[in-house]
């Protein structure tokens, strides 16, 4: 190795990325095929590639000069290839208006959460309906590029770090060095689909993409000889105009105001009618997106329906193709929920199989050798449009709110599952949401999320099987958790394990809750979210076995309303899970179907009983209403309510419903 590749060993060697990037993409990186380059921009811009061949210098045999062949410092490498890179951009989009590379390897591009930087070579900034320049709080004193402005990134290395000879080590690096640029990228552009950026030596280039089922790298590409074509292609792509090839969702559009989102819209397709509806964003931010680059990439969207109607969320995610039949996409169960009281409601959905860039099929290559990679599985982009509801139930501002939230959506949990055989199976404080303002009965906590649920049949609603439930790990029922190779006959998931689970979500917040809107942190916590699942159940099966719930730990802030149903409920749980202990065992031989079978048929009885501690908190919280003195000597006066006056309640439970429900 050279003086001068040493120095760039030393000084500009990218550090090691961080943890968190290189388990989001364990087993998640492939190799593509020799053509993937070739093949991904074609022939086209014909004119504009030999306008860009004319105006490049080069030296004999086809080198161009402005890279050097023997670089110093890496520098010589990015300032090079930004002269190649601007040329493009003049000959095919006029110059740099909309388009400007910029040198920001000694910058600091901020992250989302302002706590880390990093600094890829060269940036391509960008304006347009989906960028926004940076907020001052995380953009780099005197630049004008951040992640929320930037079409894509490009690192320089030097050729001796790098060798396809050697793909799943030096390969590897480089996508998991490049993931973190990209995954930052997703974090402050919301509507991408998927991120390509260009890994660029002083003869070489290769492409990364990164969407949500992981990364894929091409192998490297000598762009000095006859592939110079391939690479002008590519920087013109990577710059394109066209927001939909840079793999921007362009169904999410915002308005720019002086460089910023000041508004947005979102607008959905029914393949069914053929209509569009364009919803408008409350906040140009999504009210949760998840940070992760593999995965179902889902981002929520608070709006207004079309024409200034009800509050809305939008939920986004890219949902394997091929799942299990029993397991049905969230939209199936949500379509059977229709009209179920206290479950959250659907307005409509959207489905983009077979559109352009609707699946990751659609852009995204075989792997060239998937012997060391994970199996890849087609990706279909789905959007939900649900109707709003209040914060998740720890928002609550009163006990009495607390209580009626958590009743009617345990209610609304036995409704769905006896009405419409539909169990959750994923209950956690996070999926029950308070009411809207002055709900009636049933509406005042909503049960969300069944991305997990599962149909279950009449007659197969007990059984033994061996498998991995789903869940929230801090709420999830013991037997979810004993579910090891040695454990083959584990119950099947039932409606008594989500009566569990709601157990500790109550018992959890009522430990947590010091006050309306002030928490504290408590120790058993550690051991119910452990990573290992039979530590965590060993640790819930302490508490739901004591004989008498210890009460010292609760907050004063609680009453005794409260702490009465959290002891009903405690020995509730207990007293179903020893029952199922008598028919299961050690879960190492089969059992008696026919003994769960039996329990289960009390299932009107378990949730009475539960339901009706929860009203008799209810009214001990519910203050007596308070009536005005009066003469005695006066008729009193008739002054009824002209809210009730004018409907019945059974018109004003009708209307609560109509705009709940799906219209």
């Amino acid at each position: 190795m050279g003086a001068a590749e040493d120095n760039i060993h030393a000084h500009d060697r990218a550090p090691a990325p961080p943890t968190d990037v290189v388990e989001d993409l364990f087993d998640k990186i492939s190799r593509s095929s020799p053509k993937w380059v070739q093949s991904l921009y074609g022939s086209g811009h014909k004119t504009i590639v030999e306008k860009v061949r004319r105006a490049l210098k080069r030296e004999e045999g086809g080198r161009l000069v402005d890279i050097p062949s023997s670089p110093c410092e890496k520098s010589d490498v990015v300032s090079g290839l930004q002269k190649v890179i601007e040329l493009v951009l003049e000959k095919s989009i006029g110059g740099g208006e909309t388009r400007k590379v910029v040198d920001s390897h000694r910058m600091e591009l901020r992250h989302w959460d302002g706590r880390r930087t990093s600094s890829p070579a060269l940036a391509i900034q960008a304006t347009g309906p989906s960028f926004q320049r940076q907020y001052t709080e995380y953009a780099t004193p005197g630049s004008t590029v951040g992640y929320t402005n930037v079409a894509t990134v490009f690192e320089v290395m030097c050729d001796s770090e790098t060798d396809d000879n050697e793909p799943y080590e030096e390969g590897y690096f480089e996508v998991e060095s490049m993931a973190v640029y990209a995954k930052e990228i997703f974090r402050q552009q919301p509507n991408r689909r998927f991120i390509r950026v260009m890994l660029v030596t002083e003869t070489r280039f290769r492409i990364v993409q990164f969407d949500r089922e992981g990364a894929l790298f091409s192998p490297l590409v000598n762009y000095h000889g006859e592939d110079l074509n391939t690479f002008i292609r590519a920087i013109i792509c990577l710059c394109s105009m066209n927001e939909d090839e840079l793999g921007l969702d362009t169904s999410v559009k915002w308005k720019i105001s002086e460089g910023r989102k000041v508004s947005g819209t979102v607008t959905t397709f029914d393949k069914k009618s053929n209509t569009t509806r364009t919803y408008t964003l409350q906040s140009v931010h999504p009210t949760f997106a998840r940070p992760d680059i593999h995965g179902r990439g889902t981002v929520c969207w608070a709006a207004k329906g079309p024409d200034g109607g009800a509050d809305v969320l939008i939920k986004d995610a890219w949902l394997w193709e091929d799942s299990d039949e029993q397991l049905k996409e969230e939209y199936y169960y949500l379509e059977k929920a229709k009209g179920v009281t206290g479950v959250m409601q659907m307005v409509e959905y959207e489905d983009r199989k077979g559109q352009p860039f609707g699946e990751t099929n659609s852009f995204r290559p075989p792997a060239a050798d998937n012997s060391a990679t994970a199996q890849y599985y087609n990706r279909v982009f789905r959007r939900i449009v649900l109707v709003k509801y209040g914060a998740d139930i720890g928002g609550f501002k009163s006990q009495l709110e607390f209580i009626c939230a958590l009743r009617d959506a345990i209610q609304a949990h036995m409704t769905l599952f006896r009405g419409r055989r539909i169990l959750h199976r994923d209950i956690s404080s996070g999926n029950i949401l308070l009411g809207l303002p002055g709900a009636s009965v049933g509406y005042r906590g909503i049960l969300i999320d069944l991305d997990h649920a599962i149909e279950i049949p009449e007659g197969a609603q007990s059984g033994y099987v061996w498998g991995i439930s789903p869940g929230t790990r801090v709420s999830q029922p013991y037997y979810s958790l004993m579910g090891s190779e040695n454990r083959r006959y584990r119950p099947i998931h039932d409606y008594l394990d989500d009566l569990e689970a709601f157990f500790y979500v109550m018992y959890i917040l009522m430990h947590q809750i010091v006050g309306v809107g002030k928490a504290q942190d408590v120790p058993f916590l550690v051991e119910w979210q452990s990573d290992d699942a039979e530590a965590s159940a060993a640790a819930k099966r302490r508490l739901v076995d004591s004989p008498e719930l210890n009460l010292d730990d609760v907050p004063q802030f609680w009453s005794e309303a409260c702490k009465e149903v959290l002891v009903d409920f405690h020995k509730f749980a207990g007293a179903m899970l020893r029952t199922k202990e008598s028919f299961v065992g050690d879960m190492t031989k089969p059992w008696d179907v026919q003994l769960m079978r039996t329990l289960h048929g009390d299932l009107e009885t378990h949730y009475a009983r539960i339901l009706g501690a929860f009203d008799k908190a209810i009214k001990a919280l519910t203050p007596e209403p308070t009536v005005p003195s009066r003469n005695p000597l006066l008729k009193p006066a008739i002054r009824p309510n002209k809210r009730i006056r004018d409907r019945s309640d059974e018109e004003e439970e009708e209307e609560q419903v109509k705009r709940l429900c799906y219209e």
